[in-house]
């Protein structure tokens, strides 16, 4: 879900979608992040950005601290930003209220972003918040007002210490040490986002350490990003999160994570100007705690990544596994997790698998720099009669030259039983599956960045 400006997000980068869900067979739109049926949630696809082309806030939990081998005493600098998009959708898989299918297209309103970062010899802070709402994603069917606004929540607020060139800590809600913050390039990030893997924020302290080899932190996160305001029972919050389901939601549960000991390790096997080569291993062990039985469970995930740049081409290939043991008074097979003010099902075990290549274009003379990218990502659900869920990506990342003020996203997306595309997969495609059938849609995201 963007990248790097974390926010901006996909993005990675952003998000979302927010039509009412419906039977696979009688699917009304289909909505990223919430569910529809009146006060099913808005379904919104995520609004990350792609890491690779967005620089991250000026400290992010994981950015390098200075290249010298002791900080130099400097004054500290207080940048303020934001940004403002709006997004183009065109969905060849939708549904109309009665549930036939159409093709839509919608020209709408995205999210308003402000950002303030510090940095300074020994101390460094990043912050953001973001607004959403008054665009046909969050529509009065789903039972919102529909105004900017509406729904807004922060995406992160950390400070913390450079011990040394190479070494830090980190305190408040940031990202977690889980494989890199962004999977891929995609505004929407990948299927890990959907799964809760990826581009997560968790409120908590974190150790990084940053050699010119070997990389690795790790950190404890007693809680999860807190819900802000929206219509939702707890989803109103930009990262992924086990949840309390909204009472549309079929097979909802009401679950918490809380004391997450989350760690990774970077090791740079090839480090060249022009190629490079890094292998990753990453833990997240942490407890699950279920409001309805008063029960604790567990959640593991691993994963075990390989990235490589040479020249203009990146490409990276990643393996992930997820348990999630909720201790849920009904299907233990599934739980609810829930972001931009919507809450849906995953599959509670399962494996990642994600593969991606790209490069920068040369544009010569013209003012813009053009990066392509395409990716496959399949979610391998271990539940008997489950439907994996797969999606491709096939993007293209546009911005100005000169300032990198103005950004656009142009993505194809292909896929079976994703919650973000078509009609019907909302609720229930990252779980049990959806209807099987494959969707595509096709996103524009467009801003200004200050």
């Amino acid at each position: 879900m963007i990248a790097t400006v974390t926010l901006a997000a996909a993005a990675t980068l952003a998000s979302p979608a927010l039509a009412a869900d419906v039977a696979p067979e009688t699917a009304a739109a289909e909505v990223m992040i919430d569910p529809a049926p009146l006060p099913a949630a808005p379904v919104i696809q995520n609004t990350a950005e792609p890491s690779r082309f967005s620089p991250p806030p000026a400290n992010t939990a994981a950015a390098k601290v200075a290249a010298a081998d002791t900080p130099v005493d400097s004054a500290g600098k207080l940048k303020l930003g934001g940004a403002v998009r709006g997004r183009y959708d065109l969905r060849f898989n939708d549904a109309n209220g009665a549930g036939a299918r159409k093709t839509s297209s919608h020209l709408s309103f995205d999210t308003v972003i402000l950002s303030a970062d510090y940095d300074s010899s020994k101390f460094f802070a990043s912050a953001q918040y973001r607004f959403y709402g008054g665009s046909f994603l969050y529509g009065k069917a789903s039972g919102y007002q529909n105004y900017p606004g509406e729904i807004s929540f922060p995406v992160y607020a950390y400070a913390g210490v450079k011990l040394d060139a190479k070494n830090k800590v980190a305190f408040g809600l940031q990202p977690v040490p889980f494989d890199d913050q962004f999977f891929g390039s995609s505004f929407l990030n990948s299927l890990g986002f959907v799964y809760g893997m990826e581009e997560t924020y968790n409120v908590g302290a974190t150790f990084a350490h940053n050699g010119k080899r070997l990389s690795f932190a790790g950190g404890f996160f007693p809680a999860p990003a807190p819900a802000a305001f929206g219509i939702s029972a707890d989803s109103s919050r930009y990262s992924v999160n086990i949840v309390k389901g909204d009472n549309g939601l079929a097979n909802g549960s009401s679950n918490a994570e809380r004391n997450m000991g989350i760690g990774n390790v970077h090791y740079r096997l090839i480090a060249n100007p022009n190629s490079s080569l890094t292998v990753a291993a990453s833990a997240w062990i942490s407890e699950i705690h279920n409001f309805d039985t008063g029960l604790n469970g567990a959640r593991h995930s691993f994963a075990l990544s390989l990235k490589a740049t040479q020249g203009p081409w990146h490409a990276a290939a990643r393996v992930a596994r997820q348990d999630i043991w909720a201790r849920n008074p009904g299907n233990r097979e599934v739980v609810s997790v829930g972001d931009y003010d919507g809450a849906y099902n995953i599959a509670a075990h399962g494996t990642l698998v994600f593969g991606e290549v790209g490069r920068s274009i040369d544009t010569g003379k013209l003012p813009v720099k053009l990066d392509l990218y395409a990716n496959y990502a399949r979610f391998l659900k271990d539940a008997a009669g489950f439907r994996d869920t797969t999606r491709v990506n096939v993007g293209a990342y546009w911005t100005d030259k000169a300032h990198q003020r103005i950004r656009v996203w142009t993505e194809a997306l292909i896929g079976q039983n994703d919650p973000n595309i078509g009609a019907g997969q909302f609720s229930q495609g990252a779980a049990m599956g959806g209807d099987n059938r494959t969707k595509v849609s096709f996103l524009c995201i467009f801003g200004y960045y200050f």
